[in-house]
């Protein structure tokens, strides 16, 4: 029985490729299985965009690159972390997780490649810089309202910590522009 809004029915359950499980083992299988290939995914865009975002930096200024390079390993070391947790809650071995997931990594370098070969104009490398930071802004907000959505707040106590989240996040914000408008200064001493 083939059922494609709800893969699981009670005497056999047929998934994508075709094999007939048990219908409960399969629809924790398919559903752990699905969840890994989505964090793969994602992972792999997100690592694409950080290898774009330090390539224009790099082409902007070296020490720009450096400290973008710095952000987004202090960024990156506990979201791949996050990851692969993700990933061994999936089923799959530490072996195979940490493969699949230094594969998703490596898709950094492809952004970086990209980044410099089309990053030699001045203008080209303002657009990069601009879309990366309006990326980087956009998965920051929907990530934060999912959370601060599903991660068991209270509905009386939603507002506060919203309120909370949102000074955190506008906090980093004064701080990354207020390096970003200080720069020359900060260097030149």
């Amino acid at each position: 029985m083939i059922m494609f809004g709800n893969v699981c029915s009670r005497i056999t359950c047929v998934t994508q490729l075709f094999i007939t499980i048990p219908s409960q083992k399969c629809h924790i299988k398919f559903k752990r299985m699905s969840r890994a290939l989505v964090i793969l995914l994602g992972d792999g865009v997100h690592n694409f965009v950080d290898g774009i975002a330090i390539g224009a930096s790099f082409s902007h200024s070296t020490q720009l690159g450096i400290v973008t390079s710095i952000a987004v390993i202090c960024h990156e070391l506990p979201h791949e972390l996050g990851d692969l947790a993700v990933l061994l809650d999936s089923g799959l071995s530490m072996q195979k997780a940490l493969l699949l997931n230094l594969l998703s990594a490596l898709t950094a370098f492809i952004g970086l490649y990209v980044s410099i070969l089309i990053g030699e104009s001045k203008e080209v490398q303002m657009w990069l810089l601009a879309i990366t930071a309006g990326m980087f802004l956009y998965v920051a907000w929907i990530d934060m309202l999912a959370h601060l959505k599903h991660d068991g707040v209270h509905k009386d106590h939603w507002s506060v910590a919203c309120l909370l989240q949102y000074s955190g996040f506008a906090v980093g914000f004064v701080a990354i522009f207020a390096l970003g408008w200080f720069e020359d200064e900060l260097y030149s001493s």
